[in-house]
């Protein structure tokens, strides 16, 4: 028991979400364990958390191993460049590298039933200059408390080329991932 109290409070230590959003996020997840290994969908109640709803998407986990946006925030929407809001997430994401880096995000959130943070830099075609940040935070909700069948997640957008706005679904562009940390 000390050693799992101690563990966790070296990963709270040592996080590596900076941005506030994505904190409180993480925050109000870890407050609705209430005791349990994961929180529930029923759990989530957008009344608490106005202010990240924008952000936020709310993904299915399904049987077959696919994942389904059940709902996602106004900000997202709109730099997705699309609403895919009842798609598949491995029909909407651009470029074969891209979607399987991100499906490959969700399954670890998934099977090791932890938050998962991760930041990427996506760059110019052509040249290796930076275009648009994200960070983004997976966070497993399960309605028996065990068995993964949603994910919250958090994702935020900063923009370096202004151009790039609301086309992150559309245009397949290289991109680094710069932070990967397991909570």
């Amino acid at each position: 028991m000390v050693s799992d109290v101690s563990d966790a409070a070296t990963r709270e230590s040592a996080s590596p979400i900076a941005d506030p959003r994505l904190r409180e996020a993480h925050d109000y997840w870890r407050c609705k364990l209430a005791g349990r290994a994961l929180p529930r969908r029923a759990d989530i109640d957008p009344t608490e958390i106005p202010r990240l709803l924008p952000d936020v998407m709310l993904v299915d986990v399904l049987p077959e191993g696919r994942y389904r946006y059940r709902l996602i925030g106004t900000k997202n929407t709109q730099a997705h460049g699309m609403s895919a809001t009842g798609r598949y997430l491995d029909d909407v994401l651009p470029g074969p590298e891209y979607k399987a880096h991100v499906i490959a995000l969700y399954d670890e959130c998934v099977g090791a039933r932890r938050a998962l943070y991760s930041e990427c830099v996506f760059m110019a075609p052509g040249r290796q200059a930076p275009e648009r940040h994200t960070k983004v935070l997976f966070m497993p909700l399960a309605e028996d408390g065990e068995t993964v069948n949603m994910v919250f997640v958090m994702q935020v957008f900063f923009y370096i080329d202004q151009a790039t706005r609301e086309r992150h679904f559309i245009d397949a562009r290289p991109y680094k991932e710069i932070a990967h940390v397991l909570l």
